[in-house]
């Protein structure tokens, strides 16, 4: 089961993408909006996959992405953000994150990043039962 870590801003959760990534059997094992617990945690639990929210209560994102980028320069890593900012997101995908997501995105666009990087094993469901509308 493919562990995830999820860091996001607490005032605007990302509940629809954690209930996905639980659908298709992640496991998640931390989810925080404190960038500094974030990278203090990483190591420890080596997840396969981070879901990071650039804007961040502690710490910013992409200072969170650069870190876990120190730690594991393997280390996946999706951005999701609702800013604008191009700049920002190229820094973002010089700095190792292999996507950006913009908030509000659909969960089909979400679950084909999901799936670029080979976590979904072969006994998962791909299709969630909480995104099967938007699929038809």
């Amino acid at each position: 089961m493919p562990r995830v870590m999820i860091i996001e801003n607490p005032t605007k959760p990302l509940w629809s993408a954690k209930k996905l990534l639980q659908s298709i059997n992640f496991e998640i094992s931390l989810e925080t909006g404190n960038g500094f617990e974030a990278i203090e945690k990483y190591g420890l639990i080596k997840p396969d996959f981070v879901l990071l929210n650039l804007n961040l209560s502690k710490n910013d994102g992409l200072s969170v992405l650069k870190e876990i980028k120190k730690i594991n320069p393997e280390a996946k890593v999706l951005i999701v953000t609702a800013l604008n900012d191009k700049f920002q997101i190229e820094e973002c995908i010089k700095f190792g994150s292999y996507a950006v997501l913009r908030i509000p995105f659909k969960m089909k666009s979400f679950l084909e990043l999901v799936n670029r990087q080979d976590l979904i094993y072969e006994n998962s469901s791909v299709v969630a039962p909480i995104i099967i509308d938007e699929l038809a």
